[in-house]
């Protein structure tokens, strides 16, 4: 019966495939260098305030967001992939900008990867 149960066992986690192109990048968000120094720009900030960095998987990709001014009202926040291209951007003063009106309706897996609050 054991050797049933292992060998059920095994079968299972080798035929299970993850179909996500999120979840096959090759690099993790510690290896991603312009996070790192964002990170410490935000650490050195002669003002500083509430940062945060989060990732999240949007639309089949691995994003970043970045929140220079955490729960600021008229702050702006920005989603990067990880080549730190620029794909929304949020908040700020009259208008509001959203441009991925989804974004928090769609992500998924959120991790917070830094935040100094």
């Amino acid at each position: 019966m054991k050797l049933f149960f292992y060998t059920l066992l095994t079968i299972l986690i080798l035929s299970c495939k993850s179909s996500s192109t999120a979840q096959n990048s090759n690099k993790s968000s510690q290896e991603i260098s312009w996070i790192k120094a964002q990170i410490q720009e935000f650490k050195e900030h002669p003002f500083p305030r509430k940062s945060a960095i989060s990732q999240f998987v949007y639309k089949e990709e691995i994003v970043f967001l970045v929140e220079s001014c955490y729960q600021c009202p008229d702050a702006m926040s920005f989603l990067y992939n990880e080549k730190k291209e620029k794909l929304c951007t949020f908040g700020g003063m009259i208008p509001n900008t959203n441009n991925c009106p989804d974004f928090f309706d769609v992500a998924t897996d959120k991790k917070v990867l830094w935040k100094n609050f």
